[in-house]
């Protein structure tokens, strides 16, 4: 039961990983040449994605915080 939650914390830290790198490299793409603007349109999609997934990584990576607690805390019980 807790690996299950484990390895789930862990899938939604590296998917959201995959998804920010997609959005870093959407907005490096929105840079052509220095003599081109950038508008806010071609970026502001990707950093608001880059935003959401911040905050799904750091619910996962609780998520694991709390199963490694919860299986520590199960050991010290057994021990």
């Amino acid at each position: 039961m807790i690996g299950g939650v484990l390895n789930q914390g862990l899938a939604g830290m590296q998917q959201s990983a995959r998804e920010m790198a997609k959005s870093a490299e959407q907005i490096a793409g929105a840079v052509k040449t220095p003599a081109e603007d950038i508008t806010l349109n071609d970026i502001s999609e990707p950093i608001i994605n880059m935003k959401i997934q911040q905050h799904v990584f750091d619910a996962s990576a609780k998520v694991v915080e709390a199963a490694d607690s919860t299986l520590g805390a199960l050991l010290d019980i057994k021990a």
